[in-house]
């Protein structure tokens, strides 16, 4: 009586101290028990609730409130843990009331309604499951059943729709903000681009480049592919490296200035707003037959192998794939 009352008045920590004072009984039956645990799970959703209550009033704000310190207010009140701290007390509560008795509606039902308030989607089905295993057979309780069936389905439906808002905002996030270009820079890296690829089009390029490209084949050792490519590469720079200095990169003998001025064409291209660029880099990597990183220097690629892996045979046994 002393606890329903502190409810009553909305004093639901007292209430909640109150219904733990009764648990100390040792005189109480498992049932008794389990009835208390699950008052006690319904005072603290009521405390959540009434914090949420509290919270979402004082967002919409009060007239007499306003400026920098309403502003401050609202910050100190989304920060506040207590109606997450609350719901939680209730779904313990309410565990422990579920295993003194599994047969506790109430404690399932209310442990199911403070999941729902904190998200907690999977651990509010399994209450609400419990909630509709708990209710008697018969046409009297039909009602008990449909409500703890509807919150069950609440709970689904709610937990799809927060899996589709966050595959929303991840997808929103992924959408990079468009990178500003400067002309300028544009326009130089256009008239490079156009310049080296202009430059592969001699017949001193074409010829030697075509000669060496045919005995690219089948069967080709690793040492003697990249023999052949080192050639195709020091071919491009023979044709390339006047056209560098004529802006300052020193790539005669310098790997480094290769390396930057064909990053600093790329990252033009990679803007999203120089397509122009991009096609121009694409030429050139079919001209040369080597892709864009590896014009200025040899890459060397990792190739892990796996052959060595633990995994379970057909057969059942455990072992390596050879």
């Amino acid at each position: 009586e002393e606890a329903e009352a502190l409810v009553a008045a909305g004093s639901f920590r007292q209430a909640a101290d109150a219904y733990k004072r009764a648990l100390g009984l040792k005189v109480l039956s498992p049932q008794r028990l389990a009835e208390l645990h699950a008052f006690r799970a319904r005072t603290f959703r009521q405390l959540a609730e009434s914090r949420k209550k509290v919270r979402n009033a004082e967002a919409e704000g009060d007239p007499e409130r306003s400026g920098p310190a309403a502003a401050g207010g609202k910050a100190r009140d989304a920060e506040d843990p207590l109606h997450g701290l609350a719901a939680e007390w209730a779904i313990e509560e309410a565990e422990q009331a579920l295993k003194l008795d599994e047969k506790c509606f109430l404690a399932g039902w209310e442990g199911a309604i403070a999941a729902k308030h904190i998200g907690w989607w999977s651990k509010g089905r399994i209450l609400a499951k419990k909630a509709m295993q708990s209710v008697p057979t018969g046409p009297q309780h039909r009602a008990q059943r449909e409500t703890a069936s509807t919150l069950f389905l609440l709970l689904a439906e709610e937990e799809q729709e927060e899996k589709a808002r966050k595959v929303k905002e991840m997808m929103k996030a992924r959408e990079a903000a468009p990178v500003p270009v400067d002309p300028k820079e544009h326009e130089w890296a256009l008239g490079v681009a156009t310049q080296l690829n202009d430059a592969l089009k001699a017949e001193d390029f074409k010829r030697p480049h075509h000669q060496l490209w045919k005995l690219v084949g089948p069967g080709l050792l690793k040492k003697d592919a990249d023999a052949i490519f080192a050639e195709i590469r020091q071919l491009v720079w023979e044709k390339w490296n006047s056209i560098a200095w004529q802006h300052d990169y020193r790539t005669s003998w310098d790997v480094k200035a290769r390396q930057k001025l064909c990053a600093r064409l790329v990252n033009v291209a990679n803007t999203g707003r120089a397509d122009d660029v991009k096609e121009v880099i694409k030429e050139i990597e079919d001209r040369t037959c080597l892709e864009w990183p590896e014009i200025p220097e040899a890459l060397d690629k990792i190739n892990y192998d796996e052959t060595w892996a633990w995994t379970r045979r057909p057969d059942g046994s455990w072992g390596a794939w050879n």
